[in-house]
């Protein structure tokens, strides 16, 4: 399946992309935005590092209010939760498919991700969410194809209220994939410089 068409920003509004922030490190501890955006597979499912940590800053009640109240979701879907003892506004949990060939959905999947999470966002009127690199966990997508189809998802939405869109990397590889893909798709260090740390 060839690469899918990059979404061309409105000449009308400010791209997106010029609010990203990157920072490698830890999303449970973004404690500064006013939104969090964590990932469960459609079977909702919480195992892996990046919800293991929120679990631990936001309390077990955050696995149960999943398990209680997502009925049925479908990749791609986005839904809104409570923050629990996070220190954050609210939490935005996405389902992330599993990524297998080439041949299958998987990538608009992931994109929606990216959308549907800012759509939430949007609706809620946040100003600032952080996302972690989607799908590179255990998503299994190579790390560059993730970091391709988020700066997707996230270009292909309107600005709105939107001041700040944090990507955080939890490894070097990851990191350096994400920063790459963004200078490709023209996003200058100068306006929002990556953070390390």
């Amino acid at each position: 399946m060839p690469d899918l068409v990059p979404d061309k920003p409105c000449a009308s509004k400010p791209d997106l992309i010029s609010r990203i922030r990157l920072i490698k490190g830890d999303i449970a501890r973004q404690t500064d935005v006013e939104a969090i955006v964590t990932s469960v597979s459609p079977d909702l499912n919480m195992r892996g590092s990046l919800n293991s940590a929120l679990i631990a800053a936001a309390g077990e009640k955050l696995d149960n209010f999943i398990l209680d109240n997502i009925y049925k979701p479908q990749p791609g879907d986005a839904f809104a939760l409570p923050p629990f003892s996070l220190p954050v506004k609210h939490i935005i949990c996405v389902m992330v498919p599993i990524w297998r060939t080439d041949f299958q959905r998987e990538d608009r999947h992931l994109i929606q991700c990216y959308r549907n999470a800012m759509q939430q966002a949007h609706r809620m009127g946040i100003k600032s969410i952080a996302f972690p690199a989607l799908g590179t966990g255990k998503g299994k997508y190579p790390i560059e194809r993730a970091a391709r189809l988020a700066i997707q998802g996230i270009r292909g939405r309107q600005i709105g209220i939107l001041e700040e869109i944090r990507i955080i990397c939890d490894r070097d590889e990851t990191y350096d994939a994400f920063l790459k893909r963004l200078k490709k798709e023209g996003w200058k260090e100068g306006r929002s410089p990556p953070t390390r740390g």
